[in-house]
């Protein structure tokens, strides 16, 4: 503060007297020195105007200092209207003089192409010149043009040693620049640990660049143990600088509970300000979020909009996920033509999902013409990158290529929510049948005591006349919905396949989805704190079913309806040793006040003592109830996904808007057991099994844990490897 005062002063007392003493010689004459430390003193105030001042003073004296900082102002428009033919003008002057700063910002120009039409070999020029006077920033920037081979030929070992130059006059740009060879193995061995020792020299000189780099490698456990903590802490250091991937970074490690607990909030408040300063990544994310309807309702035509910012960038990612909202008639009117264009964009800069997206709307005709040749050099183009959709999806394709099977009989899959999509040719030139009429199933009791979500799969033959037969569960869900779900597609009728234009019995299976929905549910319930350290699961369970016939009823009073609101209250309240719910406070509010107070009722109002032991103790227990509205219960994401054998895919439980990977995680099959239908760790983590059961369909099976055990569940569909 007083450093910032004395600077005022400086700059207003100095003026007062040039202008008091207008035409009359000062009995000291002012050095052009002394006018180029009182224009940086104004400048360090940011008053470009009076800096502007005192460096025309001194560069009209000859000053090349002073020359370099006009064209400065004029190159960023501080103070005056940016200009880049001005600031030349000025660097040019100073740069006749040997000022290597001055050589070194003309070079600067040309390598942008500021003002002047870019030229990296007049660029690198005026950075030699400004190199020969000993210019750190001036062999930092040879450095760059060599490593980029802008100019020159790309040559690493000599970006590396014009870095190594700079980075011993303590230049941290080039500091960064040399741990970035290091860490990608540019024109020297891969070292991890070296680029770290890089990084944090410059780290610790405030470079945010070296900073974020840092966090990278913590946050990847590269040249350093894995630690997310230090990896944010590094990030929110780079982060307060206004660095945009460090905040974009910060964002994901909050989306996905690393470092931190989850939370989409916070996320969506760091994607924004990196969003906010065009970052096409963080703009991505922030649709991501909007898509999904993490930490914000959902909203496609929201989600199209950031991914639309991004993709105008020419980002590839948020290109394909364009693509994915146009197939899929998500914020706006289905359109596969439209989609196919955004994936071209994608598939062009060679990001693998996208090609294999190409790849699929080509083998099924979704907004061009059928055509398997070209579907197969999609497909392999994404297959070559690794892709295992893709490799997938190739292998299947020649399979039904090399069979050229014409019989009727060959298994196709229908599910109940595409029934409007586009028919699908089988193999043998075979037209899908579709389902014209898809009642939903009803939900068993048993199901809805745990709010059991997931898919059954159906195998049957759909008969020329459109009726299903010999309908048997391939892949059971259990709890009662097996036979739900045949009871409802017994009643289902199809448009049916059709072979050179004449109906044909074909068999197919069927996806039934079970999703549990209404005005009222109770959630997750769980113990936050218990010292008698007695399990109160099963004294617990009844709470729930009395907890939600209250809430049901609130929900439904006609004086204050949620039916256009959808949400969550969580409330926690103590159960004292006599058995009563007290100190009942809301966790997490809903935002209606009369929602708010109804939860709180609800639970005041349970009748908890008479279910509870004699010996309950003399401590409290506490308690924490998620009550939702107008929400389904819980989810797996991904919901059917498809992957090829030894792959992995990452599940996670999704409830309320919130994904977690906390729960029991489990896996079994129709014919396999144990490994063989693959593995799931502890956090969701599935891992496929290298040789397929037979079906090659699993479940994975969530479960949490507690009083009210909700449980969800997801088909995989496993491919062979390419």
């Amino acid at each position: 503060m007083n450093n910032g005062l004395s600077y005022l002063i400086v700059c207003l007392a100095v003026f007062s007297v040039r202008t008091i003493a207008q035409g009359v010689p000062s009995p000291q004459s002012i050095t052009p020195e002394a006018q180029v430390r009182l224009g940086n003193e104004c400048l360090a105030q940011k008053d470009y105007s009076m800096a502007m001042t005192w460096f025309r003073k001194a560069a009209d004296l000859g000053n090349a200092v002073a020359q370099n900082n006009i064209g400065w102002l004029y190159e960023n428009g501080f103070g005056v209207g940016q200009d880049y033919a001005e600031a030349m003008s000025w660097f040019l002057k100073a740069a006749n003089q040997r000022y290597a700063e001055a050589q070194n910002n003309i070079g600067w120009l040309y390598k942008n192409g500021w003002g002047i039409r870019q030229d990296y070999s007049e660029a690198m020029t005026w950075f030699r010149k400004a190199a020969d006077g000993g210019n750190p920033r001036a062999q930092q920037n040879i450095g760059v043009l060599y490593q980029n081979g802008r100019g020159v030929k790309q040559d690493y070992a000599e970006a590396m040693s014009w870095f190594r130059k700079a980075a011993d006059q303590g230049n941290t740009d080039a500091q960064v620049n040399i741990g970035w060879l290091y860490q990608n193995g540019w024109g020297v061995s891969q070292d991890s640990s070296e680029a770290v020792k890089w990084y944090l020299g410059a780290a610790n000189k405030g470079n945010a660049y070296a900073q974020n780099d840092l966090g990278w490698l913590y946050e990847k456990g590269l040249g350093v143990d894995q630690d997310y903590a230090v990896a944010m802490a590094w990030y929110y250091r780079a982060a307060d600088q206004g660095h945009a991937s460090a905040q974009n970074n910060l964002g994901l490690l909050y989306r996905n509970g690393l470092g931190e607990k989850q939370d989409y909030a916070k996320a969506m408040s760091w994607f924004h300000k990196a969003a906010d300063q065009g970052d096409a990544k963080a703009q991505m994310n922030v649709g991501w979020l909007y898509e999904h309807g993490l930490g914000v309702h959902q909203d496609c035509a929201e989600a199209a909009t950031w991914y639309r910012k991004a993709a105008d960038q020419g980002y590839a990612a948020s290109q394909t996920n364009l693509g994915v909202l146009y197939q899929n008639g998500c914020g706006f009117k289905q359109d596969y033509g439209e989609a196919m264009s955004w994936f071209r964009k994608a598939a062009e800069q060679n990001d693998a999902m996208a090609q294999n997206n190409v790849g699929w709307f080509y083998q099924n005709g979704f907004g061009v013409e059928r055509d398997y040749s070209e579907a197969m050099t999609w497909y392999r183009k994404a297959a070559d990158q690794g892709n295992a959709l893709a490799k997938a999806n190739l292998k299947n394709l020649r399979d039904e290529q090399t069979t050229g099977t014409t019989e009727s009989n060959v298994p196709t899959q229908v599910t109940s929510e595409k029934a409007s999509s586009p028919r699908v040719l089988m193999p043998g030139g075979i037209v899908a049948p579709r389902a014209v009429s898809a009642p939903d199933p009803e939900y068993s009791d048993e199901a809805l005591k745990t709010h059991l979500e997931g898919t059954a799969v159906l195998k049957l033959t759909v008969d020329p006349e459109g009726k299903p037969r010999d309908i048997k569960v391939f892949v059971p869900l259990g709890s009662g919905l097996d036979e739900k779900a045949v009871d409802a597609v017994k009643t289902w009728r199809f448009e049916p396949a059709t072979k050179d234009g004449k109906p044909v019995a074909v068999q197919i299976y069927i996806e039934v989805q079970f999703h549990v929905y209404g005005p009222s549910l109770v959630g997750k319930v769980e113990v936050i704190a218990n010292p008698q350290g007695v399990d109160f699961v099963s004294y617990l369970s009844p709470l729930v079913v009395e907890a939600g016939k209250c809430w049901e009823k609130s929900v439904d009073d006609k004086t204050h309806p949620p039916s256009i609101k959808h949400g969550q209250v969580i409330v926690q309240f103590a159960v004292e040793k006599d058995g009563r719910a007290d100190a009942t406070e809301i966790a997490v509010s809903s935002g209606d006040e009369a929602l708010d107070r109804n939860a709180r009722e609800c639970i005041s109002t349970l009748k908890i003592g008479a279910l509870f032991p004699a010996a309950f103790g003399e401590k409290e227990l506490l308690v924490r109830m998620q009550l939702l509205y107008n929400l389904g219960g819980m989810s797996i994401n991904p919901l059917t996904p498809r992957i090829a054998a030894g792959s992995k895919e990452q599940f996670y439980v999704e409830m309320a808007g919130a994904m977690s990977k906390s729960a029991n995680w489990s896996v079994n099959g129709a014919n396999c057991s144990g490994v063989a239908c693959g593995t799931i760790s502890d956090d969701g983590l599935y891992t496929a099994p290298d040789i397929l059961p037979d079906p090659p369909y699993v479940r994975v099976k969530a479960t949490l844990a507690g009083a009210n055990p909700i449980a969800a569940s997801a088909v995989l569909t496993l491919m062979g490897k390419h």
